[in-house]
């Protein structure tokens, strides 16, 4: 059985400050994947980091994903992969991948998975599920993992609140970011967590959005996270003088994510990307809103 699948998939943001490797939240920057039956398995990338695309599809995480439930007799495999996603780091961009080639072949095969069948798939390819939950599903998607089962509880996240995504121009290996962090924490710092995760949910869906300046503040990683990414601090600190309600590191970074009112967004993402430009070569600097819509399917493209 072949068939074709063009899907989109937003960007995503992890941590949001306390939430971490919790919350994860969908922003409207979005790649495409395409599959269709092809002589040989090919990747033909596209888009404004393209560069950034492995066309070894061994590597491409795509892929990967795609052929991890393609069944044993489907053929060779064309992707067009259309990426837009920034590729330095704290944007979910491997979500992205793993996610599109893993409901690409769901549609293409007509295996009929549900999302919890989907997420539970991504996020052992993946490895954690804040950015694969919030690729799949969009919005803001809190995860939870027990031993028997991984838990996704998708919340809207409002749409008058402005996101500004500033990406520096260095790289933080995820795998460094990781090692950093202490094995334990004291007691005072996840209760500090704790309170400040549980007042962002609240603050969203009630509308005090002033608390997020607290509620983005973070004790179990970015303290530590702070060396590795120079323009952290920084860059917080000019998007809450601009007027910002909150801002965090987004993931592990380098990528910075701050909430503002709408009509504060171009300022606060000038005052972030100087703070960028300063720390490094350049930037990426993106005005966007939250993505209600994960992972989509669209109408495929004709065949080169």
């Amino acid at each position: 059985m072949t068939g074709r699948a063009r899907i989109s998939v937003p960007a995503s943001s992890g941590n949001l400050g306390a939430g971490f490797d919790v919350f994860g939240l969908a922003i409207d920057v979005r790649d495409e994947y395409q599959f269709e039956p092809a002589g040989r398995d090919s990747i033909e990338p596209a888009g404004k980091f393209l560069r950034h695309v492995p066309r070894d599809t061994r590597r491409n995480l795509a892929f990967r994903a795609f052929r991890s439930l393609a069944p044993a007799a489907a053929g060779p495999y064309r992707l067009r992969a259309v990426r837009e996603i920034p590729p330095q780091g704290g944007l979910g961009g491997s979500a992205s991948a793993i996610v599109g080639g893993l409901v690409a072949a769901n549609h293409a095969f007509g295996l009929g998975l549900d999302d919890d069948e989907l997420l539970r798939r991504a996020t052992h390819i993946e490895g954690h599920p804040d950015n694969v939950a919030a690729a799949l599903l969009g919005g803001l998607v809190l995860t939870v993992q027990s031993d028997a089962a991984l838990h996704a509880v998708r919340v809207p996240f409002p749409s008058d609140i402005g996101i500004v995504v500033v990406v520096p121009g260095y790289h933080v290996p995820t795998a460094r970011a990781r090692a950093v962090l202490p094995a334990d924490v004291s007691r005072s710092d996840a209760v500090a967590n704790l309170g400040r995760a549980a007042m962002l949910v609240a603050a969203l869906q009630t509308g005090r959005y002033a608390e997020l300046r607290v509620a983005t503040q973070d004790f179990l990683h970015q303290p530590y996270r702070a060396e590795l990414n120079p323009a952290l601090k920084p860059g917080v600190q000019a998007a809450l003088d601009a007027g910002a309600y909150g801002a965090a590191l987004s993931g592990s970074g380098p990528t910075l994510i701050a909430f503002a009112p709408k009509d504060r967004t171009m300022r606060v993402a000038g005052a972030m990307a100087d703070v960028a430009i300063d720390a490094s070569s350049g930037c990426e600097t993106y005005v966007a809103n939250a993505a209600e819509t994960g992972a989509a399917e669209m109408e495929p493209l004709a065949s080169a």
